[in-house]
């Protein structure tokens, strides 16, 4: 079902998934290019969530889908503040899941309980969007490297993995770090060496060169999630 928030004078899309009058899960999405390969994923376990009795939230960020909020004017800060209205105004939320980038801005809703799935700093998100910016360059003949790119994203803002980011948001990402809390579950694949809370069998979706799903993939993150939200 869609519905929307008001934010900053626009209105932006908001999925909602299961019972009307339930509390709701805020599924906050990947950022940039991943958030697109991994669309489907987090359309189906929201379903999945649903047929279970739980609800959920799958906001647009503003600059993102549908939004008409042009990217070059986002940033972190931005997004945190849209988070926050967006879960004032379609709420009551009372726990949050994000995945990867997402991870980065659950911290604005204070201290709801968290369910990340391989969460990630915004610098190493920065790092992977200047090696696709420096290789397509070198395809192109143009010779560039990570530093020159971001002395000019600092002073001018940047085009990256064709998402036009501004001085704030590369600022703003480079420094970005999930959030600490003693109310987190950490969800990794079960090939990851670092430390979890629990496994998801599977491969990350974000790597693929284009938008894929996996049934088996959103069916085990939604009985995670499930198992988590009633325990």
């Amino acid at each position: 079902m869609n519905a929307s928030y008001r934010f900053d004078g626009n209105d932006e899309l908001c999925l909602r998934f299961g019972p009307d009058d339930a509390p709701r899960l805020l599924i906050l999405p990947p950022l940039f290019d991943e958030a697109n390969r991994v669309r489907h994923l987090m359309v189906e376990f929201g379903r999945l969530l649903g047929d279970l009795g739980i609800a959920s939230l799958l906001p647009d960020l503003p600059g993102c889908n549908e939004s008409l909020v042009p990217l070059d004017t986002a940033s972190i800060s931005l997004w945190q503040a849209a988070l926050i209205t967006c879960a004032e105004q379609l709420g009551p939320v009372t726990h949050v899941a994000s995945l990867r980038g997402g991870a980065l801005l659950d911290g604005a809703l204070g201290d709801l309980r968290r369910w990340r799935l391989a969460p990630v700093k915004g610098g190493q998100l920065l790092r992977t969007m200047l090696r696709t910016r420096i290789a397509s360059d070198r395809e192109a003949g143009i010779t560039s490297s990570s530093e020159a790119l971001m002395e000019t994203a600092r002073a001018s803002g940047i085009e990256l993995a064709g998402n036009s980011l501004s001085p704030c948001m590369i600022r703003e990402l480079d420094s970005a770090a999930p959030s600490q809390s003693s109310a987190i579950r950490l969800v990794r694949f079960a090939d990851d060496p670092l430390d979890a809370d629990g496994r998801i069998t599977g491969a990350p979706l974000w790597l693929r060169a284009e938008p894929a799903h996996d049934p088996a993939m959103a069916a085990a993150i939604a009985q995670d999630i499930a198992a988590w939200m009633r325990g």
